[in-house]
């Protein structure tokens, strides 16, 4: 089972300048590129119960796994 991201734009409607990242999760048995297609479902339905925003753009990617640390800094040095 793969579980994606689906990585939204969003602008309000009543200000386009105004615009943040949402994502959406969802567990698929399907690829990444078939991600693509299911996505446009789930976008539709997100965007007929939030009629203030509009979706500039979106894609999709894979979810980080469960506890994995998405940063690459390591731990400090102790002196």
């Amino acid at each position: 089972m793969n579980i994606f991201d689906i990585v939204m734009m969003l602008c309000m409607a009543s200000d386009p300048s105004s615009c943040h990242e949402q994502r959406l999760q969802f567990e698929s048995y399907k690829s990444l590129n078939e991600c693509v297609f299911d996505a446009q479902f789930y976008i539709a339905s997100w965007q007929a119960e939030n009629k203030g925003w509009t979706i500039k753009n979106w894609r999709c990617e894979y979810a980080p796994e469960p506890g994995a640390d998405d940063t690459d800094e390591q731990p400090a040095a102790k002196p």
